[in-house]
């Protein structure tokens, strides 16, 4: 897979500084965990997911969720796990005639109800592992964290296929504990005895649930104090240094103009714009999307401004042993080389995956040139 490839060179160029570089589920993990970017979701219940992939029906999609959980009723979920299985079955033949060529395959993840349904699947994430990804673990507790990860090292093993786990952090103890820092501190134990996580999910609509709350169009998760808690106790224990990737909670917002139409300026897009900007800002990088019309908005936003990647190069190319600060390239900010190193560093990861904006461009002005509309910059 590779960001914006269903540009033609001649946008590309005028839109890209740097363009994106293509990656694969057997890329190094180092990589990957920024790639899975916006992870479009669907019900375990459609039918056409091979279909979609297969013909390209999203051009914008690079990875997506298969659901077995929350988005399939208790007395379907047998069926779903039937069709499931038919879908990965189809797409791994269409690899084998080449109807589906190996880079058009996005990342593909099953989000499994729990553990026990991880253990009963392994046979079949084994047989398609060359198609699978990797498993999202809902409700992530540290036993659960434990055990999943051990079924995964072992499908892992006897695959010979990477196999990843995204734990999802929405559930009731971590809400209700007076040591929730210990928590947190106890699964990020637990996930550093493995190389296979690849993100940290945040599920801030269970989370809010709990509390009757369901957010509106025009109002941030960072707005509703106790989602914007825990996700900051989230990303303060478990993406220091770097360590993890945490991925931003759903926006459940979507315009229902057909696919064939142009992007217009919406509430609903706004509202998902806003987001990931503070998404970014507040250290989180990746999307829960619940539509193919949120992918480009998301994408676009993780795609580098010019500015910062000139920032982050200087940066990083500064001699810290004789210099502690240097002016921006444009003369209009301190970069001070120890405290935003790591920060440049982040910012070249990102910009290897998502490419670099040409000088006057942005991601209002990549979607305007390549969706039409208004978008605010």
């Amino acid at each position: 897979m590779q960001y914006f490839d269903y540009l033609s060179d001649c946008d590309l160029s005028s839109l890209f500084f740097k363009p994106p570089e293509a990656f694969f589920k057997t890329t190094e993990r180092e990589t990957l965990r920024l790639a899975v970017g916006g992870l479009l979701y669907t019900p375990a219940f459609n039918r056409q997911i091979a279909r979609s992939i297969i013909n390209g029906k999203i051009p914008e999609l690079t990875s997506m969720a298969v659901c077995l959980e929350d988005s399939v009723g208790d007395d379907d979920r047998i069926r779903c796990v039937e069709n499931t299985q038919r879908q990965f079955e189809q797409l791994a033949a269409a690899l084998d005639n080449g109807s589906l060529p190996e880079n058009r395959l996005p990342l593909l993840f099953v989000r499994v109800k729990d553990c026990a349904m991880l253990e009963d699947l392994a046979e079949f994430f084994i047989s398609y592992s060359r198609v699978i990804t990797g498993v999202i673990l809902p409700k992530a507790a540290p036993d659960a964290l434990g055990r999943a990860l051990v079924l995964a090292a072992d499908i892992r093993r006897r695959a010979c296929e990477p196999f990843y786990v995204m734990p999802i952090l929405e559930s009731r103890e971590l809400m209700e504990r007076d040591d929730r820092t210990i928590f947190l501190r106890e699964l990020r134990e637990i996930a550093d005895e493995s190389d296979q996580i690849l993100n940290i999910r945040v599920g801030a609509t269970d989370l809010c649930g709990l509390y009757g709350i369901r957010r509106s169009v025009d109002t941030p998760i960072y707005s509703i104090a106790v989602a914007a808690g825990i996700i900051a106790d989230i990303v303060r224990i478990f993406a220091i240094d770097d360590r993890y990737t945490v991925s931003g909670p759903v926006w459940e917002y979507f315009s229902t103009f057909a696919r064939a139409c142009a992007l217009r300026r919406s509430d609903e897009i706004d509202g998902l714009l806003r987001e990931v900007r503070l998404d970014l800002q507040n250290g989180i990088l990746g999307k829960t999307c619940v539509h193919p019309t949120q992918l480009p908005l998301v994408q676009a936003s993780y795609a580098v401004p010019y500015e910062q990647y000139q920032d982050a190069l200087g940066i990083l190319g500064g001699d810290q042993g004789t210099v502690g600060v240097l002016a921006s390239v444009r003369q209009n900010k301190m970069n001070e080389l120890k405290p935003h190193t790591l920060w440049a560093r982040k910012l070249l990861q990102r910009a290897h995956v998502y490419g670099v904006y040409q000088e006057n461009t942005n991601a209002a002005g990549f979607l305007r040139a390549v969706y039409g509309g208004e978008f605010k910059a």
